[in-house]
């Protein structure tokens, strides 16, 4: 097989193989990336209602007002 490329496509497919291994290895590892969803942090979609009554949010404060930004555009 390697009789007929030349030594840049065979350095590339052995590089290749090389780095697939590797991220292989640590993969297997580390246990990979999907052991530690959901242990940190709070999901965008959770619910309210699961949270204690002390940790939601005020509903009766009121938000920042928006600061005002000169228009663009206009020679001031």
């Amino acid at each position: 097989m390697f009789n007929t490329m030349n030594v840049y496509e065979a350095l590339t497919i052995l590089v290749t193989l090389g780095s697939l291994l590797v991220g292989a290895v640590d993969y297997l590892r580390s246990g990979g990336p999907l052991t530690e969803l959901g242990r940190q942090g709070s999901l965008w979609m959770d619910r309210m209602d699961d949270h204690a009554i002390d940790q939601r949010p005020s509903e009766d404060e009121l938000d920042a007002p928006i600061p005002r930004r000169p228009l663009r555009g206009r020679a001031a």
